[in-house]
């Protein structure tokens, strides 16, 4: 057994992955996309398996999403990735509610205050986060997949 630990970590905003390595040495690529969320295995040189090993629609990751946010006090920070480690999803969610007030502005509609009900100093912890986190906790991809179903259903 290894400790797990995280290689790549890169959030844009809606779309996000990581690339981490949990105890049992397995490798894992977690991709969250508009279309919902997929962890696959990785084999050696990052070649992602065919097979997944959990997949949910947009929903079910927002009820995930949404469960280990009550458990984020829980979940151990987020570590460094060794290799790549961008995050930029809370700059992009601020750029979107900028973009949301500025159209208002051009069609001379009320301004919506997106940009004054986004909390910079308190951002809210990004799905990717929360679920990086959370697989670093597991110690091999069975465990993973099974907490991850019974989150799904429990936050229903």
């Amino acid at each position: 057994m290894s400790e797990a630990t995280l290689t790549k970590y890169v959030d844009y905003g809606e779309r996000a992955f990581a690339d981490l390595t949990l105890e049992s040495g397995e490798r894992l690529f977690v991709s969250v996309v508009p279309k919902g969320l997929a962890i696959h295995r990785l084999h050696l040189g990052g070649i992602i398996a065919g097979r997944r090993v959990f997949a949910t629609d947009p929903s079910g990751r927002d009820r995930i999403s949404r469960a280990l946010l009550r458990e984020d006090g829980k979940l151990p920070p987020l570590p460094r990735a060794t290799k790549k480690h961008r995050d930029d999803g809370h700059m992009m969610e601020f750029m979107d509610a900028a973009i949301k007030d500025l159209q208002a502005v051009a069609e001379n509609k009320p301004i919506p205050g997106a940009v004054d009900a986004f909390d910079a100093d308190n951002p809210p912890p990004r799905p990717l986060s929360l679920l990086t986190r959370f697989a670093l906790t597991t110690r091999g991809t069975e465990e993973l997949a099974q907490k991850l179903e019974r989150l799904g259903s429990i936050a229903r």
